[in-house]
């Protein structure tokens, strides 16, 4: 009697990465556009444009805020002056450009200026809760119900956004937003993996659409340049991505993993005929299954075993740190010198590239060491904008956005070799609870990150000193998980009184 082949021999059978598979990973990474939108765009809709205090000129009775005195022109409007004569509070504000920002619509500046903050920082609660959620619903249910939920929570509470009449309204609606992009990200890579062969899937993971989608965004913010409209834009946006839903199916190796062979059969047969292959006789490469109640996994089969236990922890570091210097870079764009539509997009073209060449380097060196490059880097960097802005050396600005810069090549690039890693650590049966529990990590980092913005303002250096110091730990954490570079995915978590699995197994962490 011959062996069960895997599910990646029947993917094999089914052409490897044939024309449905194509459909589907172009369909996923165009819905991620309303996802990478909404989750960008609070970093123009919370920047804080050039204002002014407008008491002084009621107390001086002038219309302007120049006078002359003595023929020479005299500003009794400061810029950012949170106090006036005999340090009275301001209370009227002004603010100069066409950008129309929350900050600008409730006047969030002095006593009020850790709010924009805060709404960054719920909204990445949310993406916390959304990650907890999924991850675990994934699994459960499967990865179609949480992948789809996230859109209708973007396109309802990007509305409500755009409805809002305080901030307080505003920042509820952020946290729902950023639960939807929470589930997104937390499905759609495990979706997309489990169709495709190893070969494939840095392809999948690291295909640049999210800084393509980003500096599409930046033009569409540039030509909006308000906060409302955004948010409507969006909404827009992702009510035709419903649609998917007749055509992005289950995940067959769910499927296969909780034991349900007739309705993997059915997304099997369904794959062969889109790509054009006979029907796929599975008969034999599947084993039957015994008669018994479906096993339902939760978190703590991530530590399970000592190698299990190994990969969870180390992963924990590397998750964490890319939350807290992506979202602290990303956000520290607000307090850059120049432009911030032209340094949002620039920050994020350089994200297509560098993404291009991380795929190379994943499959020609593997993830592990393509993922400790980019850490170095962004540690480097890091150290780098640190020094320049505490010493304030000469050419400050030129060299922060500089050495910003390249510090944000890294971390975006560590993503991919990252996110690829932890696919391929944990089984069918689990990976999206891996998947999830390590996004919460992630999310808890980013939480962090829009803080250390806000106090780099008070404390210059802060924010990239601890974005290299974390990068440094990310490096050592890294540097003791196990390659997973051309291994197959696994299903199951192998019991103890099972036979040996392969090595392959047992570097991949599932015994």
């Amino acid at each position: 009697m011959d062996a069960p082949a895997k599910p990646d021999k029947i993917i094999e059978e089914l052409g490897g990465c044939g024309r449905y598979q194509i459909r589907m990973s172009v369909i996923v990474h165009v819905i991620k556009s309303i996802v990478c939108f909404s989750t960008l765009s609070t970093v123009i809709i919370s920047a804080t444009p050039p204002w002014r205090c407008t008491d002084t000129i009621v107390l001086n009775n002038s219309s302007s805020c120049q006078t002359v005195h003595n023929g020479s022109e005299i500003n009794i409007c400061p810029y950012k002056a949170c106090t006036i004569l005999n340090d009275t509070k301001c209370s009227n504000f002004v603010f100069e450009g066409h950008l129309k920002t929350v900050v600008s619509e409730f006047g969030l500046v002095c006593e009020l200026d850790y709010i924009p903050s805060l709404i960054m920082t719920l909204q990445v609660a949310g993406l916390l809760a959304g990650n907890i959620m999924a991850g675990q619903l994934a699994d459960l249910v499967g990865r179609k119900p949480p992948f789809f939920t996230s859109m209708v929570l973007i396109i309802v509470f990007n509305l409500v956004g755009f409805l809002s009449v305080n901030w307080v309204m505003f920042a509820v609606a952020r946290i729902f937003v950023g639960m939807g992009a929470g589930f997104f990200l937390t499905t759609q890579y495990s979706l997309l993996s489990e169709f495709s062969l190893a070969k494939w899937r840095v392809w999948i993971v690291g295909f640049p659409s999210w800084p393509i989608e980003g500096c599409v965004f930046a033009l569409c913010a540039w030509l909006l340049q308000d906060w409302r409209y955004m948010q409507l834009l969006i909404s827009i946006m992702g009510i035709p991505c419903l649609l998917a839903w007749f055509i992005i199916p289950e995940s067959f190796r769910w499927y296969i993993g909780h034991d349900k062979t007739e309705k993997a059969l059915e997304v099997i047969n369904k794959v062969a005929k889109y790509n054009r292959r006979h029907k796929v006789d599975v008969g034999h490469l599947m084993e039957k299954p015994e008669v018994k109640k479906d096993r339902k996994y939760t978190v703590v089969d991530l530590f399970r075993s000592k190698a299990l236990i190994r990969n969870t922890v180390l992963s924990i570091f590397n998750w964490m740190g890319l939350g807290l210097v992506s979202y602290g870079i990303k956000y520290g764009i607000q307090a850059l010198s120049g432009n911030i539509f032209f340094n949002f997009f620039l920050f994020n073209l350089v994200g297509i590239p560098s993404k291009g060449i991380a795929l190379w380097l994943q499959n020609r060196f593997g993830r592990r060491l393509t993922a400790m490059l980019c850490y170095t880097t962004v540690g480097i960097s890091g150290f780098i904008v640190g020094i320049v802005q505490t010493i304030d050396a000469p050419n400050r600005d030129a060299l922060t956005n500089g050495f910003a810069l390249l510090a944000n090549i890294g971390i975006t690039t560590a993503w991919g070799p990252v996110q690829t890693m932890t696919i391929e650590l944990y089984p069918t049966v689990v990976r999206n609870i891996g998947f999830g529990s390590l996004s919460v990590m992630g999310r808890i980092g980013a939480m962090i990150g829009p803080q250390l913005v806000y106090l780099d303002a008070y404390i210059p250096g802060l924010l990239y000193y601890v974005c290299g110091g974390v990068s440094v730990v990310c490096v050592i954490g890294t540097f003791g998980l196990p390659e997973t570079m051309n291994a197959d995915l696994s299903d199951k978590i192998a019991h103890k009184n099972e036979k040996k699995v392969t090595e392959n197994h047992i570097t991949n962490g599932i015994v």
